[in-house]
């Protein structure tokens, strides 16, 4: 039961009481008079008692209705101070969780204290109204007798306070349900409030993943950018490496090497008459056949022996069931991609480079290996077929040119040796003109505020890595051609501008 609903009916019951009691003691003082009086007397008399109870109850509802007002009153007051303890809850709802939960709990308290002086109030009012009660009825008493001329009178009043309390009673509940819709209107900007808040967290966040999302394609972008460029040097070094043989054995041992820097196996197998001779294997396990004991005929070749019988190249999916099989040396590794090549000299298949991979099951940059192998094993066919021209002819062979004289590099890059070391500067040089190129203002802007490694450190480290796994461990003082080319092509020769962080 609410405490309105507890308020009125301890009215009621007052009420109820005065009424009985009032009546009570009217009807004894009448019967006092009619013994006491004639029947002319005992008419009038009971007149006058009835005109007398009429205005004291009008009186009593007349008391009850200024008790009942002023109790609404102090019902209306809590109100006004719930809602303005409501306003304050909503403008404590941005602060802390704790501090919202020890003002609310603040607030109820004060509440609690409230109410209790609220009850206490009311209940003082009903007892100053049962004394005032009392001090009415012994005043009608001495009124009786004066009190029947007043009859019509009283009956006017009473009806006035019946229409006066009705509408006290519709104001207020008039009072109550704007109090509820002001409070559901509270309850209904605070949600909305709310969700406000959370849209803007969830359009930040998603800024944020949209930003993390975009950096990392751009960082993927960016490694398979310097991997296809890795892969295109690697070609040109397989293609510069084959020229610069200086024998015909040369060029197949440069072509295997190389072949194997693109799949996990290959082996160059040499025509003899109608078999196949081995002469060079890679990748494959140390337990397998050497390459000098392998002696096949077309039949059991496989693969390369149809390549010995068409003249050309010729090749078998992982997921083959029919077709030629892998050669008897490589049959024993699951399911590959495998390949097979002629090494022509003068239209003659004087040799078959013989290539494997795992199963694919998705396309990738990795795939292409077969249509390099092709451009590796024709120019290997054009390198031997100059040769052989060239000793026919009683021609003496060219010395191989420096690999470093034809891009001439200004520094101590100039002075480098040959072989693998030139190799791994130009990769170095290859990867970081990458960043040069792709990162062109973040480099103007590191090199004038001299601070290049903290500002492109992460793609500094990414070319590193790539470096660092295509270079060999065997090339000496293959980190200190990349941190010379790190110098000469981000910092235009000046160590300065690398900043601290080095």
């Amino acid at each position: 039961m609410s405490f309105d609903d507890q308020i009125r009916a301890a009215l009621d019951s007052t009420i109820a009481s005065l009424r009985h009691h009032l009546e009570a003691e009217l009807r004894a003082f009448a019967q006092e008079a009619v013994r006491a009086s004639t029947d002319e007397q005992q008419r009038a008399v009971t007149a006058a008692s009835e005109a007398a109870a009429a205005e004291v109850r009008a009186q009593a509802d007349a008391l009850v209705a200024n008790v009942r007002s002023q109790a609404e009153a102090q019902v209306a007051d809590v109100r006004s101070q719930a809602e303005a303890q409501v306003a304050q809850f909503r403008a404590a709802a941005q602060k802390h969780a704790e501090d919202l939960k020890r003002a609310a709990e603040a607030q109820i308290g004060e509440l609690r204290k409230a109410l209790e002086e609220l009850r206490a109030q009311a209940q003082h009012q009903l007892d100053a109204a049962r004394r005032i009660a009392q001090g009415e009825i012994e005043k009608a008493r001495a009124e009786i007798e004066r009190a029947h001329t007043e009859t019509g009178t009283a009956n006017a009043e009473a009806e006035l306070a019946r229409g006066e309390a009705d509408v006290a009673r519709a104001e207020t509940e008039a009072i109550r349900t704007q109090t509820k819709n002001e409070i559901e209107k509270i309850r209904k900007t605070a949600a909305a409030e709310a969700e406000e808040v959370l849209i803007t967290r969830l359009t930040a966040a998603h800024g944020v993943s949209e930003r993390k999302i975009a950096e990392a394609i751009e960082r993927a972008h960016t490694d398979s950018h310097q991997f296809e460029l890795s892969r295109a040097a690697r070609l040109a070094d397989a293609i510069r490496n084959l020229d610069e043989a200086r024998g015909l054995s040369e060029v197949l041992e440069r072509l295997v090497q190389c072949a194997g820097h693109e799949v996990d196996r290959a082996a160059v197998l040499l025509v003899k008459g109608d078999r196949l001779a081995g002469w060079r294997l890679a990748g494959f396990a140390p337990g397998g056949p050497p390459a000098k004991s392998i002696d096949l005929s077309v039949e059991e070749a496989g693969l390369a022996g149809v390549v010995l019988e068409s003249g050309g190249a010729a090749s078998r999916p992982a997921d083959a069931t029919d077709g030629p099989a892998l050669p008897s040396f490589a049959a024993d590794a699951g399911e590959r991609h495998a390949m097979a090549l002629p090494v022509r000299v003068g239209g003659e298949v004087v040799a078959v480079l013989y290539a494997d991979a795992p199963r694919s099951e998705a396309p990738s940059s990795d795939a292409r290996w077969p249509a390099i192998l092709e451009v590796l094993v024709r120019h290997a066919s054009r390198v031997l077929e100059a040769m052989t021209v060239q000793q026919a002819a009683g021609l003496s062979l060219p010395r191989p040119m420096a690999r470093g004289s034809h891009t001439a590099v200004p520094g101590p890059v100039e002075h480098a040796g040959t072989g693998d070391e030139d190799a791994a500067r130009r990769y170095a040089r290859l990867l970081l003109s990458e960043i040069r190129m792709y990162h062109e203002p973040i480099v103007d802007a590191g090199r004038r505020s001299r601070d290049l490694m903290s500002r492109l450190q992460g793609e500094i480290e990414r070319a590193r890595r790539l470096y660092e796994a295509h270079v060999p461990e065997s090339v000496p003082e293959r980190a200190e051609y990349f941190d010379q080319e790190l110098v000469r092509t981000l910092a235009g020769g000046d160590r300065t501008l690398l900043g601290g962080a080095q």
